[in-house]
């Protein structure tokens, strides 16, 4: 790497663990919390290529889980937030130069279709859930975990849970398809479908990782569920506080160099 290529790196890392460390949210029930770490993250990427967003989103956010009492979360930081830096970066980088209205249909319905694939897996494994709660394993775990002194009150918990997610899950891509629609016109370079849709699937990369890496971690499969909102609600606040500092960005050397690669 240049030596200008180093330190762009060391930035977008220390932006990375500032926001994530000096701006988090504990999340109930978890053990985790939420943060504004992943805008840098996306920044990080669309402007600096795959390398840098994933070097940077790797180191950043598993320093700040190092020095803020995390550290049972550092390789599963390490690998997934590296990753989704990874992946913004690589579908950021395949929309510079022409545009392909055929690249950007495959991308959107790809994403679309896994989107879809996590909605109804969360779905369906709540529902069963729910429906079974009186003989499930699970609940006695999860009424000493949650402070429940009945099932139905569980129950009436898994329901709402469930409600929330799905709508949660079902509102954010048909926001960022209308923020692509409605920026598009401003800057079309930046919010193109591809690179709003493989911001989406980076964010969905990371809910996955974190709900698998809490299955290991809190030793059941229901506690990293009651994440999925909150990590949901996190990558989306991150694209949107992105995208609009990327928008300031769009006249200055910087972006331009960036989209002239």
């Amino acid at each position: 790497m240049k030596t200008k290529d180093v330190v762009v790196t060391g930035i977008m890392v220390a932006l990375v663990f500032v926001l994530t460390f000096a701006l988090k949210v504990p999340v109930p029930f978890t053990r985790g919390y939420v943060h504004l770490g992943d805008s840098i993250i996306f920044i990080a990427a669309i402007l600096f290529g795959w390398k840098v967003g994933a070097l940077a989103g790797g180191l950043g956010a598993a320093l700040a889980d190092l020095v803020g009492g995390y550290a049972y979360w550092i390789i599963p930081t390490l690998i997934i937030k590296s990753v989704m830096g990874a992946m913004v970066g690589l579908v950021s980088d395949s929309y510079r130069g022409k545009y392909s209205p055929k690249k950007e249909i495959v991308t959107f319905i790809s994403s679309i279709g896994i989107w879809i694939v996590f909605t109804l897996g969360i779905s369906l494994f709540l529902g069963n859930l729910i429906e079974n709660l009186a003989t499930s394993s699970l609940t006695g775990s999860l009424m000493n975990e949650l402070g429940y002194e009945s099932i139905e009150e569980l129950r009436n918990f898994l329901i709402n849970s469930r409600n929330l997610i799905n709508i949660t899950l079902i509102i954010i891509p048909i926001v960022l398809i209308l923020v692509s629609i409605l920026f598009r016109k401003k800057e079309f370079k930046l919010f193109n479908i591809g690179n709003l849709m493989g911001s989406l699937v980076a964010g969905l990369w990371m809910v996955i990782g974190y709900f698998l890496s809490g299955r290991i971690i809190l030793g059941n499969w229901v506690i990293p569920i009651f994440e999925v909102p909150w990590n949901i609600l996190q990558f989306s606040i991150g694209i949107v506080v992105a995208f609009l500092v990327l928008l300031g960005l769009k006249n200055t050397k910087v972006f331009e160099n960036s989209y002239e690669k």
